[in-house]
């Protein structure tokens, strides 16, 4: 594997992202080596409305424990922020663009799994509460 989290840094995250910056994530998921060998319908990508939130959604369709979930909430002011979810924790962290960029490269093989599983846990262990 070839990713780093830097724990110190786990505390000040920094996952304001954009509209466009998530359009990114979503397209890299898309067209992801690890995707295009899936079946057509294996994509679960969802825009909800939260009250003054609108909430997008990215998941395996299939429900597999560990393929990883992304997130982007966009509050009525525009600002939004990205999360991971992983499954084996049944919580959420909050991530970099970069890191999502990563995992949605990754989101259907272990690299993205364990990259997902490895921030998740590293946010629980810490005792910080599951985010969205």
């Amino acid at each position: 594997m070839n990713f780093q989290i830097d724990h110190n840094l786990l505390h000040d995250i920094n996952n304001k992202i954009t509209l466009d910056q998530w359009n990114e994530i979503v397209e890299t998921v898309k067209n992801a080596p690890s995707t295009k060998v899936e079946a057509d319908d294996v994509l679960y990508i969802v825009e909800r409305k939260m009250e003054d939130k609108v909430r997008h959604s990215v998941y395996d369709n299939y429900d597999r424990f560990y393929s990883p979930g992304l997130d982007f909430v966009v509050s009525a002011d525009g600002s939004g922020t990205l999360t991971v979810y992983n499954s084996s924790e049944q919580a959420r962290a909050p991530i970099t663009f970069e890191q999502g960029m990563q995992i949605a490269n990754n989101f259907f093989n272990a690299e993205g799994s364990m990259m997902s599983e490895e921030i998740v846990c590293e946010w629980v262990m810490d005792g910080n509460p599951s985010v969205l």
